[in-house]
């Protein structure tokens, strides 16, 4: 029902069934390893995907969500620089087979509803990544607009009446710069 393909080796689709909505497989991930793919292989029930986890080899279980698939989103890739031990979650998943004192790093899919799914929070590493790409992304929107706007500027002699209003273009540019600043101190702050 699933596979995954890690840069430079070939693609596996060996996973045990743990339980009726739990699959499992040990990966092999060298030093050198860039992506790794995670992938289904036939549909999903309608309404329902796989939560992707990952458990590093520790005394004790740590298992860290990282994503999901779903018949929408039939693939997922993960640069393997995030695939690295934090905090995790120490709970038992996947049955007995929770790596405990395992030597490998261990993939887990578990098969939940969307909405379950939609719930859950991504390791730290994804977060950061979402995050620099919101700055990202906000920044080059800001750039944009302030350079469109700015494209239209015309000096005091060259303005004609009319019933337009208008912003002065230091009151944008006031504003892009807290904007800015705000940003780089808090890149959550809008969601406040």
């Amino acid at each position: 029902m699933f596979g995954y393909i890690i840069s430079g080796q070939v693609p596996n689709t060996t996973f045990e069934r743990v339980s009726e909505t739990q699959f499992l497989t040990n990966l092999t991930v060298h030093s050198n390893t860039v992506h790794i793919v995670i992938f289904t292989t036939e549909p999903f029930p309608d309404g329902y995907g796989g939560a992707i986890y990952l458990n590093w080899p520790n005394p004790e279980p740590t298992w860290q969500y990282f994503g999901f698939i779903s018949n929408g989103k039939p693939s997922a890739i993960f640069k393997a620089s995030q695939l690295t031990c934090q905090s995790g979650q120490n709970i038992v998943m996947f049955g007995s087979q929770g790596g405990v004192g395992g030597s490998q790093p261990q993939l887990g899919i578990s098969v939940l509803p969307l909405t379950e799914i939609e719930q859950l929070t991504v390791a730290n590493d994804n977060t950061a990544l979402t995050v620099s790409s919101n700055v990202h992304f906000v920044q080059s929107m800001l750039d944009n607009l302030y350079n469109y706007i700015s494209s239209f500027a015309i000096s005091q002699q060259e303005m004609v009446p009319c019933n337009d209003q208008w912003v002065k273009i230091n009151t944008v540019t006031q504003w892009y710069e807290r904007f800015k600043s705000k940003m780089s101190n808090d890149p959550n702050f809008w969601k406040k």
